[in-house]
């Protein structure tokens, strides 16, 4: 039987796993492909190669979706590869477990994803929850029990959580459908309507990554891709510029920061001030994009913090939870269910 403690973030992209004693975590897409509805072919990084390319009888698939888990025996499968993986090809039974939750979905969907560690082959000693946006904040070295009123943003693959956090606990958290995804989005529609051809999403993904600035004066750019012309269906080499995809992308940002003015201004007032003062925690993997911080900054007129390795802030988080007992009281156990 194994004593380890291990922290769990599980989310539509990516599933991040670390193990505490020997400090060490896995980071992989979220996905699994399987042939004719019964052959599992590919895990995570492995099976997301076969995104956007595999034949009919094979189904790539995320198998959670808006931060829910949709696909619970997918889910599990996933959760028992990566978890041999970083036990070196071990299921070490018995281990303690500590798994980050989404904050605005409700208890029926949080219990979710404390059956998929209870009902797995993993026979975990202990399975405690804490909610995303806590451990968000730990990651970002916030003193959690502080009065102080903090204000963070992680903006994720399918969602963005918009979180006012004071001594410990959320007083404000908004989930909004405007994220990574719907950037690839943005930037494929752009590309078909200013190109004339058809990319897809892990294209427009790589475009994001490598061409996006959401600054005032941007560099030009350039990346080439192969994309589908409209008119014949050929397949052909083409080359698009960051002006494209800066302009798609900062357009499909823009409601998000709305979003995020609003609730600054629902925020109490003596609240308000503290974060006036602390500044805007910018996380989740799309923080990454250039100058996405200037541009957060500039339209609401609050200065943003960026963290180095802004993806894995909510991992961060709970890792740093498990190793100590002072955040003991941010960790619980779900509701059982009541039967009526």
């Amino acid at each position: 039987m194994s004593d380890e403690k291990y922290g769990l973030d599980i989310g539509t992209w990516n599933i991040r796993l670390s193990a505490l004693s020997s400090g060490t975590y896995i980071s992989e897409k979220n996905v699994i492909a399987v042939k004719d509805r019964k052959i599992v072919i590919g895990y995570c990084d492995e099976a997301f190669e076969m995104y956007e390319r595999a034949p009919e009888n094979v189904e790539v698939s995320f198998p959670v979706q808006d931060s829910v888990i949709s696909e619970i025996d997918k889910m599990q499968m996933i959760l028992e590869y990566i978890f041999k993986k970083i036990n070196r090809g071990k299921i070490l039974k018995g281990g303690n477990f500590l798994i980050s939750v989404p904050t605005d979905t409700t208890e029926v969907e949080k219990r979710a994803f404390h059956e998929l560690v209870a009902n797995s082959r993993l026979k975990a000693r202990s399975i405690y929850m804490v909610e995303k946006s806590v451990a968000d904040a730990v990651g970002c070295g916030i003193d959690i029990k502080s009065p102080k009123g903090n204000f963070l943003v992680n903006i994720g693959a399918d969602t963005t959580d918009i979180t006012v956090i004071s001594l410990g606990s959320i007083v404000i958290n908004h989930k909004v459908k405007i994220a990574g995804r719907r950037f690839d989005e943005a930037i494929v529609n752009a590309v078909r309507q200013s190109e004339q051809k058809l990319i897809g999403m892990k294209t427009a993904e790589q475009l994001k990554i490598r061409l996006a600035d959401m600054g005032e004066t941007p560099e030009h750019k350039e990346m080439q891709i192969f994309a589908r012309v409209m008119s014949t269906g050929l397949p052909v080499r083409t080359v698009i510029s960051s002006d494209i995809v800066n302009a798609a992308v900062k357009e499909a940002v823009m409601p998000l920061i709305d979003l995020v003015r609003n609730t600054l201004e629902k925020t109490p007032p003596e609240l308000a001030a503290d974060i006036i003062e602390n500044g805007i925690y910018l996380q989740g993997g799309s923080a990454s994009m250039v100058n996405i911080g200037a541009l957060f900054a500039k339209e609401t007129g609050i200065r943003v913090k960026l963290l180095k390795d802004p993806g894995n802030s909510t991992i961060r988080g709970v890792t740093t939870i498990l190793g100590s007992s002072k955040y003991n009281s941010l960790r619980y156990v779900p509701q059982e269910k009541e039967y009526n």
